[in-house]
């Protein structure tokens, strides 16, 4: 757990979680492993993070396909709850099927969950869970060439980061890596609110994941209430390089001893100079359909061949408490930053009206 400089506790004071479950046909371990996860997420996380009960409330919005390709729902939107048995009896009512096409409906999920009613002041994450693309990012077999609400993930995940909410998308694997721009693609969405993708091979280990996920989001936000002043006078005020502001706070945390629980997923993806650029064409464009036409075909297999096949192993796994990164200290500053700031493509970031630093 985070600490101030003088020793004392900067609890967070509740936390927002948003689970988007896929709900097609291939889903259905892992709606299950969701549901049997709940109470384990409650207790750990109101252990770990010092919050009392009720501070933790959960939403889900459960999603399949715009018809022709899916007819049962688009979307389904349960809000918010605070009680575990109201969120376990939503779990228990998701049946997976359907979906048509390989992509679904995840751009419509994204905007429910941006709507949604948030609360005040506290820790705000989005869990995406699914195997699929959105439509519209140049997969083979589209039915759709955009999302047919009219919505932009891009432009909505830009839109969560200005309001603090960050979005961690697992990717069930190995189903998700047989998409062309898929992987690519979320790497993009999640690093536009500072959040992460995290594959998950093992559908008994989603439970774990979003445990060591939650904790360490609320314990960046307590490093995010304590610091974010003194780094947004540093970028408008003294018109420090953002760089620059993460190595000063990243020295700052080193040297105090500072330390937060944190989440470490092996990386079962093979990295590429190919798929690097994709993500980078993904994060500065504006649209999907600005970024179609830049991205570049990925030679050879995305996951590594050890996590593949007869006799692949899962990811290792590891949560625990350690020296601040500097990752964690580039997420604190850019969402510092964000959350006063109008979000650009590419990241470009401009005072927003409500910060003290706006212009007009």
């Amino acid at each position: 757990m985070s600490t101030t400089q003088d020793g004392k506790s900067t609890a967070a004071k509740s936390i927002d979680i948003v689970f988007l479950q896929d709900a097609t046909g291939s889903q259905g371990p892992y709606i299950q492993a969701a549901r049997q996860a709940i109470q384990q997420i409650c207790l750990k996380v109101s252990a770990s993070a010092e919050l009392s009960k009720g501070a933790i409330r959960f939403g889900l919005i459960a999603f399949r396909d715009h018809p022709p390709q899916d007819t049962s729902f688009v979307t389904k939107n349960f809000g918010f709850t605070a009680e575990q048995s109201v969120m376990k009896k939503n779990l228990d009512g998701l049946i997976a099927s359907g979906g048509g096409d390989g992509p679904e409906a995840q751009t419509a999920a994204l905007a429910d969950a941006l709507n949604l009613e948030w609360a005040e002041g506290a820790a705000k994450m989005v869990v995406l869970i699914t195997d699929a693309p959105p439509h519209g990012i140049g997969e083979d077999g589209d039915g759709f060439t955009e999302s047919p609400d009219q919505n932009d993930p891009l432009q909505l995940a830009r839109q969560m980061a200005e309001r603090g909410i960050t979005l961690f998308v697992i990717a069930c694997e190995p189903s998700l890596s047989r998409y062309r721009n898929a992987v690519d693609f979320y790497k993009a969405l999640a690093d536009i609110t500072s959040g992460k993708v995290f594959p998950l091979t093992l559908a008994e280990k989603l439970g774990d994941y979003i445990v060591g996920t939650t904790i360490e989001t609320i314990e960046t936000e307590k490093l995010i209430a304590e610091f974010e002043e003194v780094i947004v006078d540093d970028i408008y005020g003294s018109e420090t390089p953002m760089a620059q502001v993460t190595d000063k706070l990243h020295s700052k945390l080193a040297d105090t001893g500072v330390q937060i629980n944190t989440l470490n997923v092996e990386n079962i993806y093979n990295e590429s100079p190919q798929s690097t650029s994709n993500t980078n064409v993904w994060l500065s464009a504006p649209t999907i359909a600005a970024a179609r036409p830049k991205v570049v075909q990925v030679e050879g297999p995305r996951v590594k061949s050890e996590f593949v096949g007869r006799g692949a192993r899962a990811p290792e796994v590891a949560f625990m408490q350690q020296a601040i990164n500097m990752s964690q200290a580039t997420r604190v500053v850019r969402q510092s930053a964000m959350r006063q700031s109008a979000v650009a493509p590419g990241g470009a970031m401009t005072p927003s009206a409500s910060s003290k630093y706006y212009r007009g």
